[in-house]
């Protein structure tokens, strides 16, 4: 059997948006920016797109641009923040796109403190937010983290910056709400929203910025005049109405998807607990969306996924891997987890289309590696 736990990082493209993919190529195959017959269904087909994006996150269709993907996106919108003065607040557990401009910034940047459990220390950053009052100057905060799942107070924090500062600018990477629930009212104290459609079905290779008008942006990509000549570069039309069918669906199946996630996550998480005891599962006291960040303590998740991937079960690390190096969490790190709990984190992560046997496939997968590499 093989059971796919890794829809954080991909989930596979859905039936609904491929065809929404096809028809697309078939139908508008020109450039949508062309002044011809093709070129105009091609446009028309782009702006349908547009507006239904808008729709489902209470937005105007100058609000929704499209990008190659999330990368691009936070790298855009934390742009608008680096050409303004004043200090930037940040939650340490930001995922890498954000955290690599971040760091660009040097000591313009506060992190904001945070839980064991993973969620920022609400309490701690309303000290460290006044102290700063009017020399804010933004905002970036991620409604729920790709790693470990945990949902983020987005609005409490946006609402508070906006108070001390209303000239700050609040920047969300919400790709992990989008199947969840909230973009939309997340939306409503954001002023940049980022979106990845491929993590909901969609294809890979188009991003959502959802900018608040009146939030400045100066061009990210030059060289035309696209996207209300905020972004350069032929759209793919293909790309964008089947990202849009698959944000659309999300949004539609949103309670269905928790509910069912929720129950597998249960499931699987009772399974983990009754092995050897060295399972730890981080964030259970919060709310998440459907991602469980599992520590197994004395081992290395390099391993573990090796020895899962030869069973059929794919999850994966919560830490990137680089030239073939796996690199400690830099989110375990961040809530004071030690280096080594960090190298032993699997990242298990759900859909709604999953069923009860293939978790228990899974778990069962899990404790024989367990058993291999730790015996009892």
């Amino acid at each position: 059997m093989e059971v796919y736990l890794d829809h954080a990082a991909t989930s596979p493209m859905s039936e609904e948006a491929l065809a929404t993919y096809v028809e697309a190529v078939r139908a508008a195959p020109a450039n949508p920016a062309s002044g011809h017959a093709a070129g105009a269904i091609a446009k028309h087909q782009l702006e349908l797109a547009r507006s239904k994006a808008a729709q489902l996150f209470g937005m105007s269709e100058d609000e929704v641009l499209f990008t190659s993907g999330a990368t691009e996106s936070m790298n855009w919108a934390i742009s608008a923040v680096a050409a303004r003065p004043g200090v930037v607040f940040a939650t340490p557990i930001e995922h890498s796109c954000a955290m690599e401009p971040l760091k660009r910034l040097g000591d313009r940047v506060v992190w904001l403190p945070m839980t064991p459990s993973g969620k920022v220390d609400f309490s701690a950053a309303i000290t460290s937010l006044k102290a700063c009052s009017r020399n804010i100057n933004a905002l970036i905060v991620m409604g729920a983290n790709n790693e470990t799942g945990v949902i983020q107070p987005v609005r409490e924090l946006a609402s508070l910056v906006k108070r001390l500062n209303p000239l700050a600018l609040v920047v969300s990477d919400l790709v992990a709400m989008a199947s969840w629930g909230g973009v939309a009212d997340a939306m409503e104290w954001v002023d940049f929203g980022v979106l990845s459609p491929h993590k909901v079905g969609g294809p890979v290779g188009v991003g959502v910025v959802l900018r608040r008008r009146g939030a400045e942006i100066t061009p990210f990509v030059t060289g035309g005049a696209q996207e209300y000549d905020m972004r350069a570069g032929t759209v793919s039309v293909p790309l964008v109405v089947a990202g849009v069918e698959a944000l659309s669906a999300a949004v539609q199946h949103s309670e269905d998807h928790r509910l069912i996630c929720r129950s597998l996550q249960d499931r699987l998480e009772r399974g983990l607990a009754d092995l050897d005891g060295n399972v730890v599962v981080v964030g259970t006291e919060e709310s998440r969306v459907g991602i469980t960040s599992a520590v197994f303590t004395g081992l290395r998740a390099e391993d573990i996924l090796f020895l899962l991937d030869e069973q059929g079960v794919r999850a994966s690390a919560g830490a990137a891997c680089a030239s073939g190096a796996m690199q400690p969490s830099h989110v375990l790190l961040a809530l004071g987890y030690p280096r080594e709990d960090a190298l032993a984190q699997v990242r298990f992560s759900y859909a709604s289309s999953l069923s009860e046997s293939e978790i228990d496939y899974a778990i069962d997968a899990v404790d024989k590696v367990v058993t291999k590499l730790r015996p009892r």
